[in-house]
């Protein structure tokens, strides 16, 4: 066990789908997923669950970690994890506990693997990084669309061919590392330090709509 937490942010609020970290897949809760890959990773010296929902933080105080009720203040739409995150640090510091690393584990990316999760925290801490995070490689050509609505390729529209074309990735949020004394430094956790590292394309998925909830039903089974 290393001298780790692992943070699960977990609002009560969301636009897309109401209560959505309490959407259930496999008869389970996105946020009980979590907490239980959390706890069976055996990786944490705490587990720490923020939310402004007094039905999420009874789940959380059921399955026996610590849970932060979270002000309204910092509970809105327009909140930032960095606010949630900071607010933690500083409850555990008051009551003297201590910790070197952070690690970020949203509730919405529930087909993120248990492995996934080890080998990300070891590399993170074999390697020293400051800040890491996961990606995906897309497998398409990038286009962005101008105010004419016509897409202007931002790589060489003359490669055709997927293998001669230059890899771009990008950020799935399935899990995030900090070093505590960084974050409470800079009081952020984006970094133009940030470290990377590839995961399948499949745990990317991350849960915004009713459509992206149903795909992870059918492949939730089938990916662990």
């Amino acid at each position: 066990m290393s001298n780790t937490i692992a943070f699960i942010p977990a609002r009560k609020g969301s636009k897309s789908i109401r209560n959505k970290n309490l959407k259930l897949i496999n008869n389970k809760s996105l946020v009980e997923l979590t907490i239980n890959q959390a706890k069976k990773s055996k990786l944490f010296k705490k587990i720490i669950l923020s939310s402004d929902s007094r039905t999420i933080i009874n789940l959380g105080n059921k399955k026996k970690i610590l849970t932060i009720l979270r002000p309204k203040q910092i509970s809105s739409d327009k909140s930032l994890t960095e606010a949630a995150l900071f607010h933690a640090v500083n409850y555990l510091y008051l009551r003297k506990i201590n910790f070197e690393n952070i690690i970020i584990m949203q509730p919405t990316s529930p087909l993120r693997k248990l492995n996934t999760l080890k080998k990300f925290l070891k590399i993170c801490l074999n390697k020293k990084f400051t800040h890491a995070l996961t990606v995906s490689k897309l497998d398409h050509n990038i286009s962005v669309k101008n105010k004419k609505n016509i897409f202007i390729p931002i790589v060489n529209k003359n490669i055709r061919r997927r293998q001669d074309r230059k890899s771009f990735f990008y950020e799935n949020g399935l899990i995030y590392f900090l070093k505590t004394k960084n974050f409470l430094k800079n009081k952020k956790i984006y970094s133009s330090k940030w470290k990377y590292i590839e995961t399948e394309l499949y745990e990317s998925l991350d849960i915004n709509n009713l459509n992206d909830l149903k795909i992870a039903r059918l492949l939730y089974n089938k990916t662990k």
